[in-house]
């Protein structure tokens, strides 16, 4: 059955090629890649099982491309080098920018963690370490905080925006320095290490972080949180053909063994369709 599924999938990718050559692309090889949010090997390591059913599906290979910042994903997926991508609701906002077709497919949902609520959103938030004696954001006067990367909706745009219309402060003159760690993950790590008094980071990648064993339940607590932001996006191209686009979208939203195991790894319940409206409220945020 699993074969018939796969021709008769790939019968009508071909035929849509046929017919669109001129306007859509039928790849031979799709090229996967994500926001560095985590380490790549984690990252990867979670999507391949889904990567495998992918290749079963459509019938071509499907391989993962590395990035190491979060515009070079929007540079990729504008430009049609990469099919499909996960990207931070920032980075698809300011790829949908520039191509409106780009496609959000779904986002994970997660049973609610240390600092998360259950559900497919998720906040910004400011930590500091436990024990330490700051009571408010404004208490962090002259101090080093870590961001995360400029296109990071958690990490770099709230922290910028949200949070200084909530609270007076500009970022550039409350901090003795800024530092942009990168990743979520290298912020938490300096923020453990000392390096930094505050770190700017998504409430669920602190409680990935935590269930991995990296750091205790108890080890940050928050001082500042943003309002409730739809989980990262999963998108597609503008460049794919539609046929390929709904089949992308069937694989990754319908229940399979290979969605399963992608969703242990990634500590999720599931994946939810998304449109560009769940991101509506950011876009004055991002794009202003």
């Amino acid at each position: 059955m699993k074969m018939i599924r796969r021709v008769l999938v790939a019968m009508l990718i071909l035929a849509a090629g046929a017919v669109q050559a001129d306007t859509c692309k039928q790849p031979e090889i799709l090229r996967f890649v994500t926001v560095p949010k985590q380490s790549q090997q984690l990252q990867y390591e979670a999507f391949e099982p889904m990567r495998l059913h992918l290749e079963e599906v459509l019938g071509i290979p499907v391989v993962t491309i590395a990035a190491h910042s979060y515009q070079a994903v929007i540079e990729s997926i504008v430009s049609g080098a990469v099919d499909l991508a996960e990207m931070g609701p920032a980075s698809y906002l300011k790829a949908s920018e520039r191509d409106p077709d780009i496609k959000p497919i779904g986002s994970y949902s997660f049973a609610g963690g240390t600092f998360s609520p259950e559900g497919s959103y998720y906040n910004s938030l400011l930590l500091v370490r436990q024990g330490e004696t700051y009571a408010a954001p404004e208490d962090l006067q002259g101090q080093a905080i870590a961001l995360t990367d400029p296109n990071s909706t958690s990490g770099g745009v709230i922290p910028r925006t949200r949070f200084v219309e909530d609270t007076g402060l500009a970022l550039d003159r409350l901090a003795s320095h800024l530092v942009y760690a990168g990743s979520h993950d290298r912020a938490l790590k300096a923020l453990q290490a000392g390096q930094v008094e505050a770190a700017f980071v998504a409430s669920r990648e602190a409680d990935a972080y935590i269930e991995r064993g990296e750091a205790e339940a108890g080890e940050w607590r928050e001082l500042w949180r943003s309002p409730p932001i739809h989980y990262d996006p999963i998108v597609s191209s503008s460049h794919l053909c539609p046929e390929l686009t709904e089949a992308l979208s069937q694989a990754l939203l319908q229940p399979s063994p290979a969605l399963d195991l992608l969703l242990k790894q990634k500590r999720a319940q599931g994946i939810v369709p998304v449109s560009a409206e769940d991101y509506r409220w950011l876009k004055p945020l991002v794009l202003d």
